[in-house]
């Protein structure tokens, strides 16, 4: 055997050895850990989150990736231990802070999955949201000026004849000044509260007597009609009356633990 023939074949058997303590290794590592650093474990259910939360935003997960970067992150938090980051108060009490929210989520979702709602409490509260909701619809058009004096000097036009969609085109500064000032058809909840508060108080093809302030400007409306929203059916809404049940069961569940805790503040 030659020399160079003998120096192949001790690099081949290096490298194979290397391979094979790599896989003695791997072989080691207990069920569920994806990685060990320095003794401490990276989990496969902490690689199989990260993916979930990648898959979830419409993207491929990389697992190899997503494993690197843990292992990262361990490397870090350890070299942080070392410096005793974790004891200085601001850190402490940010992870406090995480561990809070996780458990707290965490019961939340337990008790949640246990309770049982009937069709008879999602029928009542169905009802209940039917009766408070206000299903009225309006259908207006607006003038949108710069200045409360704009404003008067627009209903005092109107006031002696002048048109209020040709008005829209001709001064209003929002969007829908072009076709005269009409803003279709709306839920109050969908304006902001002045404008909604000056609705409330007008019937069908009245115009308000007063400029309406808003964060938008000064404006003069027109309440061109009014109808009742339709409500949606029950078998619609059910799942969401289920989540509306549920939520309310866990905030009565929360008021009894803090009556049984002793709060100090």
């Amino acid at each position: 055997m030659n020399k160079s023939t003998k120096c192949a074949l001790t690099g081949a058997l290096f490298v194979l050895s290397g391979f094979q303590h790599a896989m003695a290794q791997a072989e080691k590592l207990p069920d569920g850990v994806a990685a060990l650093v320095n003794g401490r474990p990276v989990s496969e259910l902490s690689v199989k989150n990260v993916m979930t939360q990648i898959a979830g935003q419409g993207e491929t997960p990389d697992r190899k990736q997503i494993l690197t970067e843990l292992i990262n992150l361990e490397v870090l938090t350890q070299a942080a231990e070392k410096l005793g980051l974790n004891e200085k108060p601001e850190v402490a009490a940010a992870l406090h802070l995480q561990y809070t929210q996780s458990m707290s989520n965490a019961y939340l979702s337990e008790v949640g999955q246990e309770i049982e709602v009937t069709d008879e409490e999602l029928r009542a509260e169905y009802d209940s949201q039917a009766e408070n909701v206000k299903a009225d619809e309006y259908n207006a058009s607006h003038i949108l000026l710069e200045s409360e004096a704009e404003a008067k000097a627009v209903i005092d036009e109107i006031a002696k004849g002048a048109d209020f969609a040709q008005l829209a085109i001709e001064r209003s500064t929002g969007p829908t000044g072009q076709n005269g000032g009409n803003l279709g058809w709306f839920q109050a909840n969908s304006m902001v509260p002045e404008f909604s508060a000056a609705l409330a108080t007008m019937k069908k093809d009245e115009m308000s007597t007063k400029p309406v302030k808003t964060e938008f400007g000064w404006h003069v409306i027109k309440l061109n009609n009014t109808r009742s929203a339709a409500t949606p059916d029950f078998e619609s809404v059910k799942a969401g009356m289920k989540n509306v049940v549920v939520r309310n069961r866990l905030a009565a569940k929360l008021g009894e633990l803090i009556k049984e805790a002793e709060i100090t503040r």
